[in-house]
């Protein structure tokens, strides 16, 4: 019965943040065709790509954290185009390196859709977004850049990650908050601890 329980949640966390992100994607896609319709297809094909990942990977409990980094790329390089000049993206070294780590799918990208949303971001004043471990935790961080007008954050995405990782590894996700920075911690859990061909699928 808990088990059961555990699975109506995790699918009830999934079903909300894949429209989320969709939906968000899709809304700058409408406003580029108003505005520059030959940037809109160009976005639109990149939509495409990245739901593809949704296709292979949005039904497992989590994914590799190589496979999360791809997807948060092409995410950050979309939001690049239309944010011409104004963000930056530096993943350290012994990041890319990491292999096998199981974390929930779209997590990574969804920390970079929220220091995107919830900050200005000009050429001169570029919202700086870093991915760092120290071993035990993956490290993401951002400068903060607080909007004159912000209609807050429901903290989807971090309600999603931290009741996720709960529910999988019986870890919670750290974040830290202080006027320069907005900093999350994501427990890196050893490989093999969670079962990543366990699915979503009935």
């Amino acid at each position: 019965i808990e088990e059961l329980r555990r699975d109506l949640r995790l699918m009830k966390l999934r079903r909300q943040v894949t429209p989320h992100f969709l939906f968000n994607s899709l809304s700058v896609a409408v406003s580029l065709v108003i505005t520059s319709p030959k940037e809109a297809v160009a976005f639109l094909r990149r939509i495409a790509e990245m739901y593809r990942y949704l296709l292979n990977y949005g039904d497992e409990y989590a994914v590799p954290i190589e496979k999360e980094l791809v997807m948060m790329r092409q995410y950050f390089d979309l939001m690049s185009t239309r944010h011409v000049d104004c963000l930056e993206l530096h993943v350290s070294r012994a990041v890319r390196q990491l292999r096998g780590y199981p974390l929930p799918p779209l997590s990574l990208q969804g920390l970079v859709e929220n220091a995107i949303r919830h900050n200005a971001h000009t050429p001169e004043k570029k919202l700086k977004i870093n991915l760092l471990t120290d071993g035990d935790w993956l490290i993401v961080s951002n400068n903060r850049l607080p909007l004159l007008s912000d209609g807050g954050s429901t903290r989807m995405g971090l309600t999603y990650m931290d009741e996720t990782m709960l529910l999988l590894f019986n870890r919670n996700i750290q974040v830290e908050s202080d006027d320069r920075h907005f900093t999350v911690r994501l427990p890196l859990v050893p490989p093999g601890e969670a079962a990543l061909t366990h699915s979503l699928r009935p």
